[in-house]
């Protein structure tokens, strides 16, 4: 019996797969847990057309991130933070710092999971990498104590 995966099932495959599996599984495990659906020529053309919808927002969601990237891409951003005099921060700079202070400077939203590294514990300057996925660029981060 052919079924259209809803969720990742262990050691069965992963969601929106279709999988030829043995009728009483399929109907007394799967279907009636709602984990997945029976591959009717109805449900595979719903699969077809979320799957084409999901890869055009993939897509577009790609160009936005390019267009991010290319704006904060070698920009330098100072951030001020509290210090010990011996060069050690307070409180450490966090990516959410990082991602308001980049807001600040080029007006550009970025998504804090995108900012590697997400904390910094001392005063000086550090390359920042903005990245998501296979795409990535970088921005200077400069620490000062105050």
């Amino acid at each position: 019996m052919k079924v259209i995966l809803l969720q990742d099932v262990q050691k069965v495959g992963k969601r929106y797969d279709v999988k030829d599996l043995s009728e009483g599984y399929a109907q007394n495990v799967l279907i009636s847990r709602g984990l997945a659906v029976l591959a009717t020529p109805a449900e595979l053309a719903k699969l077809k057309d979320k799957l084409a919808g999901m890869n055009k927002k993939r897509e577009e969601e790609a160009k936005i991130f390019d267009n991010l990237i290319s704006e904060v891409n070698d920009k330098v951003v100072t951030i001020e933070a509290r210090e010990n005099g011996k060069g050690h921060l307070f409180k450490q700079v966090s990516a959410a710092d990082i991602k308001d202070a980049i807001l600040k400077v080029s007006g550009v939203q970025i998504n804090i999971d995108d900012i590697v590294p997400g904390h910094i514990k001392e005063v000086g300057t550090y390359k920042v990498k903005i990245k998501r996925g296979d795409k990535e660029g970088s921005c200077s981060i400069i620490v000062k104590g105050i």
